[in-house]
């Protein structure tokens, strides 16, 4: 039922409602999110939550 309602929306619907989830989930990752830290170890630390890793690891793991 839930792809069913999902794909009939279009694709520029669907592109929004998961723009709009990410942006839910890095709210929600800030929410635990230690008092303190510079705007660049934010974004570090919402990235390390939503994706398991730094972008630097990713890339490097990529390579392999």
């Amino acid at each position: 039922l839930v792809r069913e309602i999902l794909m009939s929306k279009t694709v520029e619907e669907r592109f929004l409602l998961a723009a709009a989830m990410y942006e839910d989930a890095k709210e929600l990752a800030r929410i635990g999110m230690p008092a303190g830290l510079s705007d660049e170890e934010q974004e570090a630390y919402v990235f390390r939550k939503l994706h398991g890793a730094n972008p630097i690891d990713l890339v490097n793991n990529g390579d392999a």
